[in-house]
């Protein structure tokens, strides 16, 4: 019979192994749809249920038919990008409005639900860390209302938006495509801050969850060679192909990449005629390991973007 420090180094073995052959890419053809008492349409994207070995943390995407809500609940904190689609959250009270491209961010254990109020589906997608908060046993999910058709008066009761911000402590809650900041940083062909490194930008306080930028890949074009703990990034537009751990993965837009945790080196790359466009989900955990790593840094060559015609070896 083994000891317990045994154990220990055995499960570093196993983990490592995991990482190594675990996916990488999830493919939007191959979602599992199916209907949850929080959503009428919902699929798992990133998450230690499909074999992604994540810090703790997952990606969903899901929709909302015309003339419906989500259901109402709260649980820990959440990011939240809306692909299509029209609509408002309604967050401890207060209603945030949404269309393509509205960032939303959902404090730690907040009321909320959003609804439908257009005449396509809203389509969102959306990262928590379910997992490590409930590894910890710190994770509550509470659901107060299930999903289902709006109510038409229910609906004209609920006041207008009033800000993009929360009355609790002023933090950002909502930003529109319009109000997208443009970084520049040359690490891709162009960065769109959103709740930015961390989190903190833009008056958002996304301290476990966050939609930090958006990565544009000019065509032909690669994205600064870097490593760190883990980030997930969603294919918004385009179709490329991403270099982790000496391995090449090809993705399309609707896809999602996950680099998993650890100091994986990482590149990406549009070898098409046209723009991609990357979302890209990052979650607390990684700056608590970032903190203590020694020797720690998120760029091994250089900082900026190139075509993939030069030679980056040496630069």
């Amino acid at each position: 019979m083994s000891d317990f420090y045994s154990e220990w180094l055995s499960t570093t073995q196993r983990n490592e192994e995991f990482v190594e052959n675990a996916p990488r890419v999830a493919r939007h053809k191959e979602l599992d749809w199916v209907k949850t008492r929080q959503d009428a349409k919902a699929a798992l994207m990133i998450a230690p249920e499909l074999g992604f070995p994540t810090g703790g943390s997952m990606m969903m995407r899901a929709e909302i038919p015309v003339g419906w809500h989500t259901g109402r609940h709260s649980h820990g904190e959440e990011a939240i990008y809306v692909e299509s689609g029209t609509g408002f959250m309604v967050l401890d009270g207060k209603r945030y409005d949404f269309g393509p491209g509205t960032v939303l961010h959902v404090p730690y254990r907040s009321e909320h639900q959003l609804f439908n109020d257009g005449d396509v589906p809203v389509g969102y997608i959306s990262g928590l860390a379910w997992h490590l908060e409930a590894s910890v046993y710190m994770g509550r999910m509470e659901q107060l209302e299930d999903c289902g058709a709006n109510d038409a008066r229910a609906l004209a009761a609920i006041g207008p938006e009033e800000s993009q911000d929360w009355p609790e402590d002023g933090r950002r809650i909502s930003m529109h495509q319009d109000q997208h900041e443009l970084s520049a940083e040359s690490k891709h062909g162009a960065t769109y801050f959103l709740m930015g490194r961390s989190g903190s930008r833009n008056g958002f306080k996304a301290t476990a969850a966050a939609i930090s930028s958006i990565f544009v890949e000019l065509p032909r074009s690669k994205s600064h060679s870097h490593a760190h703990p883990e980030a997930y990034l969603y294919a918004l537009q385009g179709a490329g192909y991403s270099e982790i751990g000496g391995k090449q993965y090809t993705w399309e837009q609707g896809d999602a990449v996950h680099v998993p945790p650890g100091m994986m080196h990482h590149q990406h790359f549009n070898p098409s005629d046209g723009e991609t466009r990357e979302l890209r989900f990052e979650f607390g955990i990684r700056y608590w390991l970032v903190d203590q790593w020694k020797g720690y840094t998120t760029i091994d060559k250089h900082l900026k973007a190139m075509s993939m015609d030069e030679d980056d070896e040496d630069k």
